[in-house]
């Protein structure tokens, strides 16, 4: 129950910090859309922090532009998308997802509700940035 907790909190707390807050650090880089985003390992972050999910598992994603997929951890569940994906714009469709019963499935929907909702991709530094229009949903680091 302690885990679950933990986990609920950080990732809300995750989805709140990344959509309402600015990072001043990103103006001194300039955002990019022609570096390529595909076979890493993108872990969802606020501020500098690494979202954890069950098990203290990182919720993470990887892009495969080659065959135009994305997979992976969304807290609990395991997922797969569609992936579209062309100068700046980049959007996830059909998204499947196992289905473990978990305490947590509330920030998980909400999670996976975000992804559906992006249409707008920025790489800042080591960061992804995943937009819906000008508002940054989610925030992904990779190593």
């Amino acid at each position: 129950m302690k885990i679950t907790t933990i986990f609920c909190s950080t990732l809300f707390a995750a989805f709140v910090a990344v959509s309402c807050s600015t990072n001043t650090n990103t103006a001194k880089l300039k955002p990019r859309t022609d570096v390529s985003i595909s076979n890493q390992n993108w872990y969802l972050v606020t501020d500098s922090d690494v979202v954890k999910g069950l098990y203290n598992k990182e919720v993470s994603l990887i892009i495969n532009e080659t065959n135009s997929t994305v997979s992976g951890f969304s807290g609990c569940n395991n997922f797969n998308a569609n992936l579209s994906k062309s100068n700046g714009t980049i959007s996830f469709g059909n998204i499947s997802e196992t289905k473990m019963a978990c305490p947590n499935l509330k920030e998980e929907q909400a999670f996976l509700s975000m992804l559906k909702n992006v249409n707008r991709y920025e790489v800042v530094g080591n960061e992804l940035h995943l937009f819906k229009d000008n508002i940054l949903l989610l925030t992904f680091k990779t190593t």
